[in-house]
């Protein structure tokens, strides 16, 4: 096992393959079952929990792999408290309007938006987001919206940068903004929404594709 003195952001992906073990018997004492590594949300929500705990660990928190099991376990618990949330798909579009986003309406002839738009929550599920979170996270002025949407969709076009983002599960920061030629803060302030725009331009949901240029075109 590493020192604690080496629990670093530097050696993540060694640790995280030497503490597979410990992250897999973690999601399954909270869930009760086998984890099913390649497709269970819980054990991304794991790894990024895991994640998080190397980045903030220090030794005076104690032992690290106790720290890290608590922080899995609260990441977990949050995420099924959110997933028990009763009209999930509709409380978030509502949601998404009162930060005045001009959601589509999926209730009345509209199936195939209402299909894609689930399984576009299934994707953010890879990067342990929901649409709760980019409702909270939009961007409350329409020049701002306009940025960030272009931002996205540039940064949808760009390999490297989309490998990263999947790589790492997060918005390559840095790359984004040189890529627009912005400054971080720009990009950082913004991350959650350009993330989850960005991942409509690359997964190419032309439903929702449509509603945020006719969006970006109608308020920009």
């Amino acid at each position: 096992m590493a020192s604690e003195s080496e629990i670093n952001l530097e050696h993540l992906d060694e640790l995280i393959k030497q503490h597979m073990p410990f992250i897999i018997r973690t999601v399954s004492k909270v869930t009760g079952r086998y984890v099913q590594i390649e497709h269970d949300d819980e054990f991304s929500i794991a790894l990024s929990a895991f994640a998080e705990a190397v980045d903030r660990f220090d030794g005076e928190r104690g032992n690290f792999l106790g720290y890290a099991g608590l922080v899995i376990r609260s990441r977990l618990a949050t995420y099924h408290e959110q997933e028990s949330r009763h009209g999930r798909n509709q409380v978030s579009l509502e949601e998404m309007q009162e930060n005045g986003l001009d959601v589509p309406d999926t209730h009345h002839g509209n199936p195939a938006l209402r299909d894609e738009i689930l399984e576009y929550q299934e994707e953010l599920k890879k990067f342990g987001l929901s649409m709760e979170d980019l409702a909270r996270n939009a961007p409350k002025h329409r020049d701002t919206q306009t940025r960030a949407v272009e931002a996205a969709e540039r940064a949808s076009r760009d390999e490297e940068i989309v490998a990263q983002t999947y790589r790492k599960k997060k918005l390559p920061i840095r790359p984004v903004a040189a890529l627009c030629q912005v400054s971080e803060k720009v990009i950082r302030s913004s991350k959650v929404f350009i993330l989850g725009t960005m991942l409509v331009f690359v997964c190419r949901f032309t439903g929702l594709t449509g509603w945020i240029q006719e969006t970006r075109w109608n308020h920009g």
